[in-house]
């Protein structure tokens, strides 16, 4: 019988995030991301989510995960932790806007956000609110039609429509 590598455990009590682990109940970084994005869902369906209340499971991962040293990190929990800051700014870019019609609050979110989000990353909304929130209605027109997701870009028409009608704040 041959020997088999060992399969890689990841130790959550050796990980400076522990604590966020722990909260969710999560054992891998991956499952980090997973836990919290169903959290994050639960929140946005019930219209709860809120940035503005530090008891929201959400706001805590948050501000554990922006406390840390990066490079205390492993490279697969900073890769997870980048995605879990990214989503919680992309929902609180959209709390502004709904919740507390906070035009600089969605400002500072949105820039964070789209310094958070890797280049290759999907999604094509964060830069689309980001122009929007500061009122680059051409430009976010222009990004509009480059968007090739058709999910995407029919949510990103309403957003533009939206803004045009409505504004935002």
């Amino acid at each position: 019988m041959e020997n088999l590598p060992e399969k890689t455990v990841f130790d959550i009590e050796k990980s400076p995030i522990k604590e966020a682990y722990l909260l969710l109940g999560a054992k891998t970084p991956l499952e980090l991301s997973q836990l919290y994005t169903v959290e994050d869902q639960k929140l946005m369906k019930s219209n709860e989510w809120d940035y503005a209340n530090p008891d929201l499971i959400t706001n805590k991962i948050k501000d554990i995960l922006e406390r840390i040293d990066t490079d205390t990190l492993s490279e697969q929990e900073r890769e997870w932790r980048g995605e879990i800051l990214w989503f919680w700014h992309h929902h609180a870019i959209s709390c502004a806007i709904a919740r507390y019609k906070d035009k600089t609050q969605a400002q500072i979110f949105a820039a964070k956000a789209l310094e958070v989000q890797p280049e290759d990353h999907p999604n094509k909304i964060t830069r689309l609110l980001y122009l929007l929130v500061n009122d680059k209605l051409e430009e976010a027109e222009t990004w509009v039609s480059k968007i090739e997701d058709e999910h995407e870009k029919s949510t990103a028409r309403d957003l533009v429509e939206g803004y045009k009608e409505k504004g935002f704040f």
